[in-house]
C-alpha cells in the first residue's frame, strides 16, 4: 500500500511540476511568438516602402492604393542611369557631361527584377497584415505644402491587435499600443515607428 501512495504522489507531483512550467513558460512563449510576428509586419512596411520609394521616383508620387502598388511591382519599369567615363575633380557632372568625358546611358528594367528581391512571399499578398487573416494594411497617400513646395507623402499602417488562448491559437500581431506604421501624412519622412 506504501508503495501505491509514493507512485501516486510521484505521478501528482510530476503533473503539478508540469503545470508550474507550463505557467512560467506561456509568457515567454507569448512574446517570442509576438516578437517573430512583429517583425514579419515590420518587415512587409519595410518592403512597401520601397516599392513605394521605387513608384515616386517613375511617377512623382506615392500611391494610396496597395492594389496599384502591387500593380506597379508586376507590370511598370525602373531607369536605371548607366555612367561611363569618370567625372574630373575639377569640373562638375554636368560639364563633363556636357564635354562629352562622361556619358550617360538609360536602361530601363522591370520593377519585379529590381525590387523585393529578398521577399520569400508571393507578391499579391504584400497588401495583407502577415498572420492577419485577411486584413489589409491601411495606406494613404497625398501630397503636402511646405514652403513654395508640395511633397509627396504616404503612410501604411495596421492597428493593434493581440489574442490570448492557446499557444497554436493566438491571433497576435505586436503589443505596441499605437500599432506600427510606416510613413507620415504630416511630414515628408519615410521612417518607421520601430526605427
Amino acid at each position: 500500500m506504501k508503495t501505491i501512495i509514493q507512485i501516486a504522489l510521484t505521478i501528482v507531483i510530476l503533473v503539478l511540476a508540469y503545470f508550474v512550467y507550463d505557467s512560467v513558460m506561456e509568457p515567454v512563449r507569448f512574446r517570442q511568438v509576438t516578437q517573430e510576428r512583429e517583425a514579419e509586419i515590420i518587415q512587409r512596411l519595410k518592403d512597401i516602402r520601397e516599392v513605394q520609394r521605387s513608384h515616386r521616383s517613375r511617377h512623382g508620387r506615392f500611391t494610396g492604393d496597395l492594389d496599384s502598388l502591387v500593380n506597379f511591382f508586376k507590370t511598370d519599369s525602373l531607369a536605371l542611369v548607366r555612367a561611363i567615363g569618370s567625372v574630373p575633380d575639377t569640373l562638375t557632372e554636368t560639364e563633363a557631361v556636357r564635354l562629352g568625358i562622361v556619358e550617360r546611358d538609360t536602361i530601363w528594367i522591370a520593377a519585379r527584377d529590381s525590387l523585393l528581391r529578398h521577399a520569400d512571399y508571393p507578391i499579391d499578398s504584400l497588401p495583407y497584415v502577415p498572420y492577419g487573416d485577411g486584413e489589409r494594411f491601411r495606406m494613404e497617400a497625398a501630397k503636402i505644402e511646405r514652403g513654395l513646395v508640395e511633397l509627396p507623402v504616404f503612410v501604411a499602417s495596421v492597428q493593434p491587435m493581440v489574442y490570448m488562448g492557446d499557444v497554436d491559437n493566438w491571433r497576435v500581431y505586436y503589443t505596441r499600443d499605437e500599432g506600427l506604421r510606416v510613413g507620415s501624412m504630416e511630414e515628408a519622412v519615410l521612417d518607421g515607428n520601430w526605427e
